[in-house]
C-alpha cells in the first residue's frame, strides 16, 4: 500500500470499507436546543424589563433629590430672612439677583415688615419649571405666596427669581 501524496494513508481496499466519521454525529432530538433558546430568551426579556424599571426608579429618585435640594436652598434663604441676616440670604441668590439686591435693598424693603414665619412644602415644588412656592408671613402684611425660580449654578442651586 502506497501512501498518498498528502501523507495520509489511503483507505484499505475491499468491499464495505467506510471512512470513520465522514460527518460528525448529529443529535436528532432538538428539544434541548429549543429549551436552551427559550431560557436564553427569557433571561434577555427579564434583563430588558429590569433595565427599564431600574431606569424609572433612578429618574424618580433623582427627582426626589432635586426637590430636596431646591427646598433646602429656599428654606436657608427664608431662615436668614427671618433672622434679618440679609448677607446670608444674599448668599443663596444668583449673581444677577445679588447685583440688583444689595443688603441696603433688604434693609429698606423689609423694614417694619420682617419675615416672621414661612412654610415650604416639598410636594409643591415644580421640578420641570424649577420653581419653589413658599407661604411667607410678614409683620404687618399677613401671609403671602412667594414663588422662587431656581437656577443650577455649577454644583449648587441658587434663587434667581421671585425675590421681589
Amino acid at each position: 500500500m502506497m501512501p498518498s501524496p498528502t501523507g495520509v494513508p489511503a483507505p484499505p481496499p475491499g468491499p464495505g470499507v467506510v471512512t470513520p466519521f465522514a460527518a460528525p454525529p448529529r443529535d436528532r432530538d432538538l428539544r434541548g436546543l429549543w429549551i436552551g433558546l427559550g431560557v436564553g430568551g427569557l433571561v434577555l426579556v427579564l434583563c430588558c424589563v429590569g433595565g427599564v424599571l431600574g431606569g424609572g426608579f433612578l429618574l424618580n429618585g433623582l427627582e426626589g433629590v432635586a426637590r430636596s435640594q431646591l427646598v433646602s436652598v429656599v428654606d436657608t434663604y427664608l431662615t436668614a430672612m427671618r433672622a434679618a441676616d440679609y448677607e446670608a440670604a444674599r448668599g443663596q441668590l444668583c449673581p444677577e439677583q445679588q447685583r440688583s439686591h444689595p443688603v441696603a435693598w433688604y434693609e429698606e424693603h423689609y423694614r417694619g415688615s420682617e419675615v416672621t414665619d414661612f412654610t415650604v412644602d416639598k410636594n409643591d415644588v415644580d421640578v420641570n419649571r424649577v420653581q419653589v412656592p413658599a407661604t411667607v408671613k410678614r409683620r404687618g402684611q399677613g401671609e403671602s405666596l412667594m414663588t422662587f425660580t431656581m437656577l443650577q449654578q455649577t454644583t449648587r442651586w441658587v434663587i434667581c427669581g421671585g425675590v421681589d
